[in-house]
């Protein structure tokens, strides 16, 4: 029985890893209209504004040298309509990319989720539920990031690099030449800023699972805790983890603040040799002033976007990480995976020559023949250890057997759907989970119910009085793991949701070890109902849950 777990700690990702791109652009299969339409309104929003420092550069030359107040009113009419147009195509590009990454995102979350939930009981044994959350909210909402701010985002940067290039070269290749020369020294720093952002955030990621991990548990297990006075040497432990990640937060932040005034820097530098060329052009009558006010706004244009790439980069760089998670997920299978053959209505249950071990050749169990027939009542007893547990766990399905066969009726178990054989099987473990919902919820396990159903099985297990004395009843909402219950109250309640469901398999797990003298009088009450006609398998110490068994057989 495999104990790695399931998903590698992050590493940092090739930005063009050609295989995960693919699979990123899977997702955006179905709404490929949208996508063009959004990517062509930005291409005509990003190129429109490229003719407004031409038409600064005429109306400066011409009208207000000329006087022309008709043709400067036309000149100003004709920059109005050329901003209105790209906020409107601006308007468009991000409504339809948002919409696009929302629908993407909720099918994304809703078939991860999905594929979690079915999962086998084992996955959720050996995964921290940390990771989990971590995995279903903040990696999923960076690949919504990334459709609905990213990669619109990061081609119209692009397009804002290439278009003022294009037009200067139009206006002036001499000029333009020689402002653009400090180019690669940005180009530099944005390189050596991206990796070591890109690195860091990797960090990040992996402390921030960390966290999360080391929250649910200490949260979860915060009663136990206090009990045994840990609570401050877990704070400590938490504090540790809490200052990892500022302090690599802090790093994060040490880079943002070299990197930008370091752009900011070379960026005025460029506007210093674009003024001083620029007017030794303009004394030697090769640029008007026109033109110099027209390349100085192309100059803005090209830098600015050259600021923000670096973020996108960052952001997408964040986002493929997360996707290599999530996909990583989808490919996690059921490590006993479920057959296909529905039960027959033949619901005895026979161990035939079974050995299992949850490591390699440490048997917990041996040979182990036992054959319980349908209807019959059979108890396991034995020390601690001896493998009573595991054999209702290889009779659930939720183990596999190295060697030998779990037969119900005649059909080997893995050869059954384990979904329909639920549907036939109760199990009472010693933990009893309960949802932070109504009582007929955690007892029905569903919103639609049998109300006569319900109190005939409260008052079977006898504890519908006491539900009625409560303010809400029924629908008395309870605590997480029904914290605000006892524990006799919460295991009555498992007896309630067992007898509920009418099973023709019953297991039980020490279903009665906490249960106070008063409750247990009402508990063997119950068992009686509960186990007439139906084949169960009950692992007790006391003698009393077990004194009414067929038989009862002893694990050394």
């Amino acid at each position: 029985m495999s104990t790695s777990p399931y998903i590698n700690e992050d590493v940092p990702l090739k930005f063009l890893d050609r295989k995960l791109w693919l699979r990123m652009m899977k997702l955006v299969k179905g709404h490929r209209i949208m996508l063009v339409v959004a990517f062509l309104a930005l291409v005509v929003a990003e190129l429109l504004p490229q003719f407004q420092p031409r038409i600064l550069r005429d109306i400066v030359d011409g009208p207000i040298q000329t006087g022309n107040v008709s043709e400067l009113l036309q000149k100003c009419l004709l920059f109005l309509v050329l901003v209105l147009v790209s906020f409107f195509l601006r308007y468009i590009a991000t409504v339809l990319s948002q919409v696009m990454a929302l629908k993407i995102i909720h099918k994304l979350r809703t078939s991860l989720f999905q594929h979690i939930s079915g999962l086998h009981a084992d996955f959720f044994k050996r995964t921290p539920v940390g990771r989990l959350m971590t995995r279903l909210t903040g990696d999923i909402d960076s690949i919504n990031s990334m459709f609905a701010e990213g990669l619109v985002e990061l081609a119209g940067a692009l397009l804002m690099l290439v278009f003022p290039v294009i037009f200067m070269y139009s206006l002036n290749p001499v000029l333009a030449t020689v402002t653009l020369m400090i180019t690669p020294f940005l180009i530099l720093a944005t390189h050596i800023f991206r990796v070591k952002v890109r690195d860091v955030n990797t960090v990040i990621r992996t402390h921030v699972a960390e966290l999360n991990t080391r929250m649910q548990e200490i949260l979860s297990g915060n009663p136990i805790l206090q009990l045994f006075g840990k609570s401050a040497q877990m704070w400590q432990v938490f504090n540790a983890t809490n200052n990892k990640l500022k302090n690599l937060w802090l790093q994060n932040v040490r880079y943002y603040a070299v990197y930008f005034p370091v752009v900011g820097g070379i960026t005025e530098m460029s506007i210093v040799v674009l003024y001083f060329i620029g007017t030794w052009m303009f004394f030697r009558d090769q640029v008007s002033v026109g033109t110099l006010m027209a390349f100085s706004w192309y100059m803005s244009m090209f830098w600015r976007p050259l600021r923000e790439i670096s973020d996108q980069f960052t952001q997408l760089q964040a986002a493929l990480a997360a996707s290599e998670r999530v996909f990583t997920l989808f490919e996690v299978k059921n490590p006993l995976p479920s057959g296909t053959e529905q039960p027959k209505s033949n619901f005895e249950l026979e161990f035939k020559d079974v050995s299992f071990a949850y490591e390699s050749e440490q048997w917990v169990l041996k040979n182990i023949n036992l054959k319980v027939q349908a209807g019959e009542t059979l108890a396991l007893v034995g020390a601690t250890g001896s493998g009573k547990s595991t054999l209702l766990q290889l009779a659930c399905g939720s183990y596999r057997a190295q060697t030998g066969q779990v037969l119900v009726g005649s059909q080997n178990i893995n050869e059954l759907d384990l979904q329909l054989l639920s549907q036939h099987m109760a199990i009472i473990p010693q933990d009893v989970y309960l949802y932070s919902q109504s009582i007929e919820f955690n007892i029905c396990l569903s919103e639609t119910f049998d109300q006569f159903k319900l109190e005939s099985a409260c008052r079977a297990v006898g504890i519908h009085d006491w539900i009625l004395t409560l303010e809400q009843g029924y629908k008395t909402l309870l605590r997480s793991r029904g914290e605000n219950l006892s524990t006799g109250q919460r295991q009555l309640i498992a007896f309630a949701r067992a007898l509920y469901h009418k099973p023709a398999f019953l297991l039980l797990d020490e279903a009665t070890s906490s249960i106070d003298t008063e409750s247990e009088i009402k508990i063997q009450k119950a068992l009686q109902t509960l186990t007439q006609g139906v084949t169960s398998l009950i692992v007790a110490h006391r003698l009393s849950t077990i004194r009414n068994a067929h038989r009862i057989v002893v694990l050394h």
